[in-house]
């Protein structure tokens, strides 16, 4: 699959929509870098306005969007994994944007993962995790 560009609009939306489209998938992981010190397992997304900028200037229509749940087992996931946290906040900036579009189109089967910055935490120790995460979350699905 391809990455998303760092905009909200009509792109981005269409984008998710189109991939959850006819042929629906059991789950869709999205991965972005935040400031953290290890990778968050973000698992809901927050009502909020979005009101910061994206690279274009623009933000999505004025509106609050609604709080919503992930139904992935993330909690077990974690604790199975380690090496990680559930968080509650993906932000109010894209990631939770795209968070928020892919749960509401995707029947809440989406998950984002926020991996911090290499200088942070090595690029192999994140793709590890990342790897662990996604294999218990698919071991989880054939159960």
């Amino acid at each position: 699959s391809s990455g998303i560009n760092a905009e909200y609009g009509e792109s981005t939306e269409s984008y998710i929509r189109e991939y959850w489209g006819d042929e629906v998938p059991d789950m869709t992981v999205h991965l972005g870098v935040h400031p953290g010190d290890s990778i968050a397992v973000e698992c809901q997304c927050n009502p909020t306005v979005y009101t910061r900028r994206d690279v274009n200037g623009c933000v999505p229509e004025a509106k609050e969007w609604p709080a919503l749940t992930s139904s992935l087992p993330l909690s077990n996931v974690v604790d199975t994994v380690g090496n990680c946290d559930l968080s509650r906040d993906a932000g109010t900036y894209l990631c939770q944007f795209v968070l928020h579009c892919s749960l509401t189109f995707g029947s809440g089967r989406s998950v984002f993962l926020h991996v911090p910055p290499e200088a942070k935490l090595p690029a192999a120790d994140s793709a590890a995790t990342v790897r662990c995460i996604i294999s218990e979350l698919i071991s989880r699905q054939l159960r």
